[in-house]
């Protein structure tokens, strides 16, 4: 495998920064992705929420990047064919819900190596959310818990006799206005909403998950920035407020990746109304 450092040489930052998508092909109206790295093993993307990486049963057939990707390489795209690839996969999948980080190989060979590196725990992701806590908490939190898919609905649930082994460690990165908190989620592997129901088994309410016991966004007349009339019912954040913000890993052959996405303008935004910036 050639080298995959993200640190791009003089011709590769002159390559596109973004790939486009046309109307229908991921949502009903065009849509451009940051490009995070773009390297001659993979690409990175800038993920926003709600648009799944693969195709999943739990998200039911609704239109993918794996699939836009290869579209758009099969019908010869000038800036998808600028990129050089001979096919895209995407090398570990998380629910739509998050944003952040997507990974994704140029060409078979190199998705089977770093495909085998997650499977392997050769990668290191943190993860940043907003909660509300529960009093007396520590700072650092570990979670072990192991999970296995429910058996009737689209979710994960605790199983110490069959569950298939997950961790995760939580770190407190900030406390603001009245309970809220920004925490990080740090792992080498993850599992479907394994980081979402480790954070409710651990006393941690995320932003907009009503799948966990999570809690809603406050209202921007609740915080005091009513601005409109329907400010009294609106959201100051509508998404699930968490994000894939970094991905570290080494392998043969290659120099260390360090992969970063930036958050949403409203999720900062959000972390400014909480006193969490």
């Amino acid at each position: 495998m050639s080298d995959s450092s993200p640190k791009a040489s003089k011709s590769e930052r002159s390559r596109t920064k973004a790939i486009g998508f046309s109307e229908g092909l991921l949502l009903d109206k065009p849509l451009r992705l940051d490009i995070i790295a773009d390297t001659p093993d993979f690409i990175a993307l800038n993920k926003p929420a709600n648009i799944p990486i693969r195709q999943h049963p739990w998200d039911d057939n609704q239109p993918n990047l794996d699939f836009a990707l290869n579209h758009q390489l099969k019908e010869g795209k000038q800036e998808i064919h600028a990129l050089k690839a001979k096919s895209f996969g995407s090398v570990y999948f998380y629910e739509k819900a998050i944003a952040g980080v997507a990974l994704f190989s140029k060409n078979k060979e190199s998705l089977a190596l770093l495909r085998n590196a997650f499977g392997s725990g050769l990668m290191e992701f943190n993860f940043q959310f907003i909660a509300q806590m529960e009093e007396d908490l520590e700072h650092s939190i570990i979670n072990e818990t192991p999970l296995i898919q429910h058996r009737h609905k689209f979710k994960m649930i605790p199983s110490t006799v069959k569950g298939k082994r997950a961790k995760t460690e939580f770190k407190c990165l900030k406390r603001g206005n009245e309970a809220w908190s920004l925490w990080q989620a740090k792992t080498n592997y993850f599992r479907p909403h394994q980081l979402r129901i480790h954070a409710s088994l651990s006393g941690l309410r995320l932003l907009n998950d009503d799948l966990y016991r999570g809690i809603d966004a406050p209202t921007y007349a609740s915080i005091g920035k009513r601005k409109k009339i329907d400010d009294a019912k609106t959201k100051i954040f509508s998404d699930l407020a968490l994000t894939l913000n970094t991905v570290h890993f080494n392998m043969e052959s290659t120099k260390s990746v360090h992969l970063v996405a930036e958050p949403s303008k409203p999720f900062k935004a959000t972390l400014n109304y909480l006193g969490l910036k």
